[in-house]
């Protein structure tokens, strides 16, 4: 350092306290959705406990979770595109601007949980065609249809996330998010064994649990909010109607969504290659895709923290700051993915054995994960790329580019390697890490491209615009 000009000094502290930043907004999200994974995780421990039905019941669980999850992420995300809207008008000190976003941020909520819900259901009389046992039918329809229900609540706690998460405070949802996790273990214990006067419903039992456990969330994130002196002035109703914003939200929102149904979708379809190849195969797949999706949640914190703070200094028209921060994001979420990816070679038989003890598995799962490593790096800087683009509401062009890699590039290529040179599981691994990377350079490009370009006084104000209508 004591060779550093003053310039080259101050940079470095820039750059230090905007990653002490990031990762201060970053960690209680990571928290939080790990909570949420977390509960689905309960539910399928404590169902697979009831006598005689538990494998059933596991197994309806996952196939109900799997329908409502597919369809719901859409709109999860589309929702996750206000945290930096809310971020960059704080920033501007449109205290009146940032109410209507909220607003309009719980209406949208609404709109897209009851879609979300119906949707669901109509999922339902196509179960059968899915090769799923009668008894598995059965089981899931009930469970189903209270996930489906409970994403009303679930889709209004994050409504009014955006708002905490957009004005710096992740850690009042992420509270939130892990006393319920406890309270969704509580009641599964109550509900589906049937304690005192209580009926023992299993399976169902558990759907209510988790329908009581979101309704709580709602409720906790909604009290604790209107009860906190700093958001006091952001909750005042600065009139206006709102039906514009919602319309520019969501046509904002759902691009963004679709990358991660594109996603979704892409490692579903994996699931199916792979099932083509064997059942050792796919078991393998299930069990390195669930090592690496832990280390993704950490990889998505820091794109939404990202976002975030981009959001922030777009709203102080300070373009320098926005690249440091956009550096920052991806230069977090690069090193902690290459950490990850050491370990992965490291410990790989250790992680593997936590999993399985199936001699067929173990050398395929380890051949994954090594794989892995590689993958997860390029899958953490896709991610972030994609926060930070959300932070100046950049959705169109990277959607593009997700279905392009993903479906165009990644999927296609790894069914080849899988079928043409029989590299089966890995194969389709090797094309899924070749799209993730595809899409981490074409983002990242994207992101320094628009940067560059950017003209302040040029920016199309659509926000502004709609909220002024709103007024008159």
């Amino acid at each position: 350092k004591n060779y550093l000009c003053p310039m080259q000094k101050s940079l470095i502290e820039r750059y230090k306290q905007e990653a002490v930043t990031t990762l201060t907004i970053g960690w209680p999200i990571v928290i939080g959705q790990l909570g949420l994974m977390a509960m689905a995780v309960t539910d399928t421990i404590q169902v697979g406990g009831i006598p005689e039905r538990g494998t059933a019941s596991v197994a309806a669980a996952g196939v109900a979770n799997s329908l409502f999850f597919t369809i719901a992420v859409i709109s999860l995300i589309a929702l996750g595109v206000i945290a930096p809207m809310i971020s960059k008008a704080d920033a501007e000190g449109e205290v009146g601007e940032v109410n209507h976003l909220f607003r309009a941020a719980l209406k949208a909520a609404v709109i897209l949980s009851i879609a979300t819900m119906f949707l669901t259901f109509g999922s339902l009389f196509f179960l059968d065609k899915l090769g799923q046992e009668p008894e598995i039918v059965a089981l899931t329809k009930p469970f189903a249809m209270l996930m489906a229900v409970s994403g009303i609540p679930l889709f209004i706690f994050v409504a009014i996330r955006q708002l905490s998460d957009g004005l710096g405070k992740t850690r009042v949802a992420m509270v939130v998010t892990v006393s319920a996790v406890f309270l969704n273990v509580f009641l599964n214990w109550l509900l589906i064994n049937g304690i005192g006067f209580l009926p023992r419903l299993e399976l169902v039992g558990s759907g209510i649990a988790t329908l009581i456990s979101r309704i709580y969330m709602m409720a906790a994130l909604w009290f604790s909010v209107k009860n906190d002196g700093y958001f006091s002035k952001y909750l005042k109703n600065s009139g206006g109607h709102l039906n514009e914003l919602v319309k520019s939200l969501l046509k904002t929102g759902l691009p963004a969504g679709l990358q991660g149904f594109f996603e979704v979708a892409v490692f579903a379809g994996a699931v199916i290659i792979i099932g083509w190849r064997g059942k050792s195969e796919q078991a393998a797949h299930l069990i390195a895709l669930n090592i690496c999706s832990v280390t993704y949640m950490m990889a998505s914190g820091i794109a939404t923290a990202g976002g975030i703070r981009v959001g922030h200094f777009w709203g102080l028209k300070d373009k320098p700051q926005m690249r440091i921060s956009g550096n920052t994001a991806l230069g977090l979420a690069g090193t902690f993915m290459t950490v990850c990816g050491i370990l992965l070679f490291v410990f790989n038989h250790w992680l593997v054995c936590l999993y399985t003890n199936e001699p067929d598995v173990i050398p395929i799962t380890m051949t994954l994960l090594i794989i892995g490593g590689f993958f997860q790096l390029w899958d953490g800087l896709q991610v972030t790329a994609l926060g930070i683009l959300r932070g100046i509401a950049d959705v169109n062009v990277p959607t593009l580019v997700t279905l392009f890699a993903y479906w165009i590039v990644g999927l296609p290529f790894g069914y080849f390697l899988s079928s043409k040179y029989d590299m089966k599981a890995s194969g389709v691994w090797y094309g899924l890490t070749l799209g993730l990377a595809v899409s981490a350079i074409l983002l990242c490009w994207r992101f320094y491209s628009t940067l560059k370009t950017m003209r302040f006084e040029e920016e199309n104000e659509l926000i502004k615009e709609t909220v002024s209508k709103g007024h008159s």
